[in-house]
């Protein structure tokens, strides 16, 4: 069944990156945005008639002013597709475009409270029938329920500013045999999901090189998703990786957003990385001296599916096997760099001690952890989020990334994680 979801679940991540690159399918996505868009306007202008019935028309419009300025960039999208995204990333103030992704955070979350709550309302409405209404005990519950929108801008707004402070350290450590005790003290800076180019600029990848150096790593790590969708973007990649400063050396392995931005052209993409001063991990392991002794460092590919723009590459089970292939049981830590959390599911079957990964940022959204189910937006679809897990003995820890879908974070700031052998 885990093997069925998991297969699912990667398919439409495929499809959905596809869709990110064809014009027609992100014309789509763009027209059903400005369609939620209108409709949570019109909610939204309903309820503040409501709540205030005796204020003039004029004055209940001005809230359409800012709300239209934030919703032209969807209508553009709709129009244009994803030419015409590419350009506004790239031509229009990157506040600007932050304050409108953090905007439809609200839209979308407002929205579906909105829908959640149809059916009951829908129900109240024919239980009440044609009882006479209350005026003044409308405009009070409708002031009332202005409550949930403002508490989400709210939420929207310091979870936008929270997207953009200076990574957290979060540290892990990683027990070794005791004849590899000259290893204790060995320290692997991680960072993941920069996703350079999407609401974060230059400034901020010094901020991220500032804190893997104030580490003092021996090794560096990036877990994938350095760029987020253009190969040009492996410039400012460039700055970073030459940036970070470990003793030993900086290793990565790829993301589904290095093979995004490669449309096709894996080949140069696989080769810039490399230029940028990082050795790139794919489907291999290296015996890694250190202190005497040695580490086994390896990386998965990206699993991909035909037709879709992340290509068709080997499956989980195939890139494990490649991985660990050369990787002898000799006492040395075996840990394996994977984008995706979920090749853990096949990871934890072998004889490895730790995998790290990135790809869910977390969720962006936390709620707290029960057990092993962080609660966040990802919830539904994956089992393995955020922070540190645990099967058999082999350990698994998932980066919350550096970067953003949306430019909004709530109780999941970015993060560095700084893993010691003890």
């Amino acid at each position: 069944m885990a093997d069925w979801i998991g297969t699912l679940l990667h398919d439409a991540e495929a499809l959905c990156a596809t869709i990110e690159h064809s014009n027609n399918g992100m014309r789509v996505i763009g027209a059903l945005l400005v369609a939620g868009d209108v409709l949570v306007w019109r909610a939204l202008h309903h309820r503040l008639r409501a709540a205030f019935p005796r204020a003039p028309r004029a004055a209940l419009l001005l809230p359409a002013i800012p709300y239209a300025l934030l919703c032209l960039p969807m209508l553009a999208l709709a129009l244009g597709g994803a030419d015409t995204g590419q350009w506004m990333q790239h031509a229009l103030p990157l506040p600007y475009m932050a304050a409108v992704m953090a905007f439809h955070f609200f839209v979308w979350v407002w929205g579906g409270v909105l829908l959640l709550a149809l059916l009951p309302r829908l129900l109240h409405a024919r239980m009440q029938g044609d009882k006479p209404v209350c005026v003044q005990r409308r405009a009070l519950l409708a002031r009332g329920a202005l409550a949930m929108p403002a508490v989400i801008v709210t939420s929207a707004v310091a979870g936008g500013l929270a997207s953009r402070q200076a990574p957290v350290v979060r540290r892990v450590q990683l027990p070794v045999r005791g004849d590899y005790a000259a290893l204790r003290g060995l320290c692997i800076a991680q960072f993941s999901d920069v996703h350079i180019g999407s609401y974060l600029e230059r400034e901020r990848l010094e901020e991220v090189a500032d804190c893997v150096n104030s580490l003092r790593p021996d090794i560096a790590v990036c877990t994938g998703d350095l760029i987020d969708h253009k190969f040009e973007q492996i410039e400012h990649g460039r700055i970073l990786l030459r940036a970070v400063k470990p003793r030993v050396g900086t290793f990565m392995c790829m993301g589904n957003h290095e093979y995004i931005a490669a449309q096709g052209d894996e080949a140069a993409m696989r080769a810039s990385i490399e230029e940028c001063g990082a050795r790139l991990l794919v489907d291999e392991s290296i015996k890694l001296p250190v202190a005497g002794r040695h580490i086994w460092l390896g990386g998965t590919d990206f699993p991909g599916t035909p037709q879709s723009a992340l290509g068709n590459r080997p499956t989980t089970r195939e890139s494990m096997d490649r991985v660990l292939a050369g990787v002898r049981d000799d006492g040395a830590p075996r840990i394996v760099l994977a984008h995706h959390p979920r090749t853990f599911f096949e990871a934890r079957e072998r004889q490895i001690d730790l995998m790290l990964s990135g790809h869910t940022h977390g969720g962006q959204i936390s709620l707290g952890r029960i057990d092993d189910h962080e609660l966040t937006p990802n919830l539904p679809f994956e089992f393995y989020h955020k922070g540190l897990y645990e099967h058999a003995g082999r350990k698994l820890y998932v980066n919350s990334g550096i970067g953003s879908w949306l430019p909004v974070r709530i109780n999941c700031p970015p993060e560095v994680t700084l893993i010691e052998l003890v």
